[in-house]
């Protein structure tokens, strides 16, 4: 199967709208010989996908194209079904972009499926084990509540420790009432 997105771009949609994983395998297979741009809308869809192994390496594919693609990530965490906004966690969790921490933050204190406060805890460790001390500064630019800081700390914790006693250490200079 060889993807000429331009002259097969309604097949392709009809495809990542069909329960068909093992053709949306091969199209995620072939993406490489497809533009960015492209590549980039094709994958937005499939973290959309009702298969978590086709979101999985749809984020993972998406991780790579880095910071250019935050923005349509964030997006994806404000609105969709839980496994879409898990699904975005992860890719931003992947790209560790600091520019995002805000928004992970707001679906770790305020979405309530556990998959995807799961992935937003991760998506932070991530970022934070990349850049501890920009990660701790960036926490602290953010307006919220001492308890929500407790809470953002708590997801830290259960993931690592060590990590965890960092970044405290980082945000209680900053902030005394923690």
């Amino acid at each position: 199967m060889r993807i000429k997105l331009k002259q097969d771009k309604e097949s392709i949609i009809k495809i990542l709208k069909s329960d068909d994983v093992e053709k949306k395998f091969k199209i995620l297979e072939r993406l490489d010989s497809v533009d960015d741009k492209e590549s980039i809308k094709i994958l937005m869809k499939m973290l959309e996908d009702r298969s978590w192994s086709m979101r999985e390496q749809a984020a993972h594919r998406l991780a790579s194209y880095g910071s250019r693609v935050c923005a349509r990530l964030q997006r994806l965490l404000k609105k969709g079904y839980w496994y879409t906004r898990a699904s975005a966690c992860l890719a931003l969790g992947e790209i560790a972009d600091l520019q995002t921490t805000e928004s992970i933050v707001d679906v770790l204190l305020k979405d309530e499926n556990p998959t995807v406060l799961k992935e937003a805890s991760a998506a932070l460790v991530k970022m934070a084990r990349k850049k501890p001390e920009k990660f701790a500064v960036r926490l602290n630019a953010i307006d919220v509540k001492a308890s929500d800081l407790r809470t953002i700390l708590f997801a830290l914790e259960k993931n690592d420790i060590e990590l965890y006693r960092e970044i405290k250490a980082l945000t209680i200079d900053e902030r005394q009432d923690v």
